[in-house]
């Protein structure tokens, strides 16, 4: 058994998907507006998570001690949990923010936040994470990228 597929057209439907794929390769290899798209939707993600104080998808972040509480509340600082200064939540929820990691080449997208305490929040208050549904939202960004490429019309 074998299977054929034949291009109807001729030389001019050839030529027609030769250049739609090698826009599609050109958009793999060149993934920043992608990036770009992935980044605004990471903001959106983070607001979200500063929002809900760490509820969105399940859970919270651990409560504040009191000693905490109480010097935020004499600082006048926002007494919301993540929320003191308000720097790390802006430094992934806002472009070009103090403290922000972004950096993106060719294959890699770089985002958080390097702000001293950025980690220890981190690690007992997640900030940074993605449920499934969103990593099949970046996916579907980076997806539609490639499509815009071969649906360009020439």
């Amino acid at each position: 058994m074998r299977v054929e597929i034949h291009i109807v057209g001729g030389q001019r439907k050839i030529d027609e998907i030769t250049t739609r794929f090698s826009r599609m390769a050109g958009a793999v290899v060149n993934p920043t507006p992608a990036f770009v798209s992935v980044t605004e939707l990471l903001f959106e993600i983070e607001d979200a998570i500063f929002n809900s104080q760490g509820r969105r998808g399940g859970g919270s972040w651990a409560q504040i001690t009191e000693e905490w509480r109480t010097r935020k509340m004499l600082g006048g600082l926002d007494s919301r949990i993540g929320h003191a200064t308000l720097a790390l939540r802006e430094s992934v929820t806002e472009p070009d923010a103090p403290g922000q990691i972004l950096d993106m080449d060719n294959n890699t997208l770089i985002f958080g936040s390097d702000l001293p305490y950025a980690e220890t929040q981190q690690r007992h208050r997640p900030f940074v994470r993605l449920l499934p549904e969103d990593r099949l939202r970046i996916r579907n960004r980076i997806r539609n990228h490639i499509i815009r490429a071969w649906n360009l019309q020439a």
